[in-house]
């Protein structure tokens, strides 16, 4: 008896090593983008997965980040993610939006009570079944992040309504949704990437733009364009996304790994998501930036048209399950 047992153990634990050693032997280098600066909110998101990736497999999985747009806009990464060249992005839900239009619900105007209540919804059934419709467009969805809630930022003009936005070209990112919205507002949208924002804003192609407010002074949008409004008409979510297939081609482990890795990275955006939005505000008004409350009733009673636009597209029965998970 005492033979088997010792003989049952020393196959255990020779076991434990041979799955130490195959995770030590697997190195494995994953290269992810995002269009922020490594000092913002997104920088944070992904400099936390890389720590908690390189920590939790003992370095076999080392995370390579490339903020700034160095590889090109969103929609951009989420092609290259899409096709493999590129293994990881932090993708704003919008954009994601491009390829499985549900993901716009995150930025549907208005939708959200509170950040805090956007941020348990999309952690719980509701944002899981989304994320799992990235799957059969080759895509895993790993986990959510933040960037908060947003406004106008606009080139010599006040916005107090939105008929102060007729006619006006008003920068948005590449979803329908955002066009919608800017036409609901009688402005004239005008889809761009990101890294063309602060010379069009700067050559005045485009009279304002819509973002959250971090945004606004991380890419330096308020030394071209001073007068600011406060809205918080849409709360903006983010993705962190991996190429499905290089996903499926790492050891369980590894993929655990890198699930917790991203949860924590989209916990650290979302713990400082509100600070940095509202020390933005506070930035843009101490550099002689006009800072504008605006009528948030009347915002929101002009994109009820959008409301109904998504409910067709997606769906009545998800936004009335968003509604009920906030009660």
């Amino acid at each position: 008896m005492i033979g088997r047992f010792s003989l049952t153990i020393a196959v255990v634990a020779a076991g434990i090593a041979w799955t130490g050693m195959a995770l030590a032997q697997q190195k494995i280098t994953l290269r992810i983008g995002h269009v922020t600066s490594l000092q913002g909110i997104t920088g944070q998101g992904s400099t936390k997965l890389k720590e908690v990736a390189d920590k939790l497999s003992n370095g076999a999985i080392q995370v390579e980040i490339f903020p700034n747009g160095q590889l090109g806009g969103e929609l951009e990464m989420v092609s290259q993610v899409r096709l493999g060249t590129l293994d990881m992005g932090i993708i704003g839900s919008g954009i994601v939006a491009a390829i499985e239009p549900t993901f716009s619900l995150t930025e549907l105007p208005f939708i959200w009570k509170s950040g805090e209540a956007a941020w348990t919804v999309l952690n719980g059934p509701i944002g899981q079944k989304v994320q799992a419709l990235l799957e059969p467009k080759g895509i895993k969805g790993l986990g959510w992040g933040v960037w908060g809630f947003r406004g106008f930022l606009t080139n010599g003009f006040d916005v107090q309504t939105p008929d102060d936005l007729k006619g006006k070209k008003i920068r948005v990112i590449e979803n329908p949704l955002y066009v919608r919205t800017i036409r609901a507002y009688s402005g004239n949208p005008v889809p761009m990437a990101w890294p063309e924002v602060y010379s069009a804003l700067q050559q005045k192609t485009i009279d304002g733009v819509e973002t959250n407010y971090y945004g606004m002074t991380d890419a330096k949008l308020f030394e071209v364009a001073k007068n600011l409004t406060v809205t918080d008409h849409i709360w903006t979510a983010t993705v962190f996304i991996i190429n499905l297939k290089k996903y499926q081609s790492l050891l369980a482990e590894h993929q655990k790994i890198i699930e917790q890795a991203a949860r924590e990275g989209g916990a650290v955006m979302n713990a400082g998501a509100k600070k940095s939005n509202d020390d933005a505000i506070d930035q843009i008004e101490k550099a002689g930036g006009k800072i504008i409350r605006a009528d948030r009733a009347a915002f929101g009673k002009a994109v009820e048209p959008v409301h109904k636009y998504f409910a067709n597209l997606v769906g009545q029965d998800l936004l009335d399950e968003v509604a009920a998970a906030q009660k």
